[in-house]
């Protein structure tokens, strides 16, 4: 595992301590300036949980007098704060840190059973830097807030299209299907997705915003072209072949991440050893996903008959039965952007 790699994350961590603190204290200069009284209890508070710690330490318990009557000055003294901050228009958690993570308080790391854990956080990060942020980026522009169903027809043509309904009620039946996904997606029994249909009529987008919203709840999702998957795999088997010590991440990645999307397959360039390398995703995920979320996304420009032409009866039926097929229609978008 490249060093550099755990220093970047390293050093943003520490960044995103710091400009949470930076921030903290420019929160509390303004409100100690304009609220009379609240630096002074917050003063007090930090003096009293001085005393409180100290007591601790020397074997006292809540239930001795002394102790209770400090966790009392505590609560009540906090309870004058937060009524200082509502009566003066500010948050009651106005003067609280505020952190990128809440669950690991951007240190990259939670308690878990046997001690402390990579939170998602991290790991996401782990994949973006190993990617070098690859098409995750677009989630940043690709996303549900910018969803616009009127650039797709409203028209219905069957033999244009090859669907009876028009363009733009399949697609928002596709962005209903896919927020089902989302919401469902911790479930052992929620599908895989299969996204077909031709170039330019929405199928990366719709990756993107549905990247975006697992991000969002903490879950990892790495996204990558077919061609970049299988060259990865394909320098992982060529190195650990000469290194039996060998580690690399990116190529654990693709089994890990709870959400894989898999862009443009069927444009990496075909052969058994290939077949063999999709197969073995598919079956590895699929087991994963029985203890924890394990999801794929497949895009492409082939339909699911196509499937069995270009890829093997195991490869084929694995994704019919295991994906749930969305096809995608329309004209090109990006002529209409």
């Amino acid at each position: 595992m490249n060093t550099s790699i755990h220093n970047a994350i390293k050093s943003e961590y520490e960044r995103r301590q710091k400009e949470a603190y930076d921030n903290l204290m420019f929160r509390k200069k303004k409100a100690y300036a304009e609220i009379a009284g609240l630096e002074a209890i917050e003063d007090e508070i930090h003096r009293t949980g001085l005393r409180y710690n100290k007591m601790i330490l020397l074997g006292k318990t809540q239930a001795d007098d002394a102790v209770s009557e400090l966790l009392s000055q505590i609560d009540s003294l906090k309870r004058k704060k937060i009524q200082l901050l509502v009566e003066n228009g500010y948050p009651e958690d106005y003067l609280e840190i505020k952190y990128s993570c809440p669950k690991c308080k951007d240190t990259g790391y939670i308690e878990g059973g046997s001690g402390a854990v990579k939170c998602s956080c991290y790991k996401q990060q782990l994949i973006n830097q190993l990617y070098s942020y690859s098409n995750l980026k677009l989630t940043e522009r690709e996303n549900f807030s910018t969803f616009n169903e009127n650039l797709y027809s409203d028209k219905v043509d069957k033999a244009k299209y090859g669907i009876g309904i028009s363009p733009r009620e399949n697609i928002l039946r596709i962005k209903e299907r896919c927020l089902k996904f989302i919401e469902n997606f911790d479930s052992p029994d929620e599908k895989n997705l299969f996204f077909s249909g031709p170039t330019g009529v929405g199928k990366t987008f719709m990756s993107n915003c549905i990247a975006m919203e697992l991000m969002k709840r903490g879950k990892t999702v790495l996204y990558q072209t077919a061609p970049i998957i299988f060259n990865i795999i394909n320098e992982y088997k060529v190195r650990a072949f000469n290194d039996d010590d060998f580690q690399d991440e990116s190529y654990k990645s693709i089994f890990d991440a709870e959400l894989l999307i898999i862009d443009d397959l069927g444009t990496e360039t075909q052969s058994a050893a290939r077949y063999a390398e999709l197969l073995t995703i598919l079956n590895v995920r699929q087991m994963n996903n029985l203890q924890r979320p394990c999801k794929i996304i497949i895009s492409t420009n082939i339909g699911p008959k196509k499937l069995y032409e270009i890829y093997t009866e195991r490869v084929a039926s694995r994704i019919i039965g295991c994906f749930e097929g969305l096809m995608f229609v329309g004209d090109d978008l990006r002529k209409k952007l």
